[in-house]
């Protein structure tokens, strides 16, 4: 994507991480995965070789730039490429439409969603379903590690801190372990209780069946240490990203209601 016309370099950065904001919250929503780069070159020159062209044939040559990059816009300017031809699978029209309209909006979120946005990112551009998988599933889990526990909780946890030292059963090197176990474990919540307390903050409590059934298929595979010989994960992948890009979406729109628009369209639940 290019853009011309900036009065000053500051501007034109502006507008290209509000776009690269945009374009990555779109790919997510819409489900197609883009990988926006982090603004690090792909393909580039020797100085020496730039001084040459520049010098012999007035040719300023630019790294090849994964991610953004701003420059003077220059007739001399060329970027050095590779060239390929590749096969559109999906109707860009809704992607290019939903940038559009995210652009000067998705680059506020917060650190937290960005994150979000990178792993689901990364599940949707995997090739391997196992990948996407293990994934998409982190990110659901990795919002529900925000959770904490509620007040009436601490105070709970806390008194049974103190009754297992005082108690009357086991050494007292025993019953210290114990209450110091309590004690360190008191904002913690396990990855289920965590995802559970998100489904609840999200008032998507009716997912918890489904959420239960994906993740008992993921635990078997992950568990077991490696995919087995032969086996098609393929249907599993398709029902955990859509479930996870359905529930991360979701949370995205917490902080930017737009980010859902898409979420019933490309991310059915299974």
């Amino acid at each position: 994507m290019n853009a011309r016309g900036f009065v000053s370099e500051e501007e034109a950065r502006e507008f290209g991480h509000k776009l690269r904001s945009a374009v990555e919250l779109s790919a997510t929503a819409t489900r197609l995965g883009v990988d926006v780069g982090r603004g690090l070159p792909t393909v580039a020159f020797a100085y020496g070789v730039k001084e040459h062209m520049a010098t012999e044939h007035s040719v300023l040559i630019r790294d090849n730039i994964h991610g953004l990059d701003v420059f003077v816009d220059d007739p001399r300017v060329k970027i050095v490429s590779m060239n390929a031809t590749a096969g559109v699978l999906a109707d860009p029209q809704t992607f290019l439409s939903f940038a559009s309209d995210l652009h000067g909006q998705a680059a506020s979120i917060s650190r937290q969603a960005q994150e979000v946005i990178l792993l689901l990112n990364y599940a949707l551009m995997r090739p391997e379903p196992v990948a996407q998988i293990v994934f998409a599933i982190s990110a659901v889990e990795m919002l529900g590690q925000q959770e904490t526990w509620t007040e009436s909780q601490k105070h709970l946890l806390a008194e049974l801190a103190v009754s297992a030292e005082t108690s009357s059963l086991g050494s007292e090197e025993e019953r210290l372990e114990v209450a110091d176990a309590i004690k360190k474990n008191l904002h913690r919540l396990s990855l289920r209780q965590g995802v559970l307390r998100l489904f609840e903050r999200l008032d998507l409590a009716h997912l918890k069946g489904k959420w239960d059934s994906v993740y008992a298929e993921r635990s078997r595979l992950v568990h077991g240490l490696a995919p087995r010989p032969g086996a098609n994960y393929s249907e599993l992948a398709q029902k955990a990203v859509s479930l996870c890009g359905y529930i991360l979406l979701k949370a995205l729109a917490a902080e930017l209601p737009i980010a859902s628009r898409y979420t019933d369209e490309f991310y059915k639940l299974p």
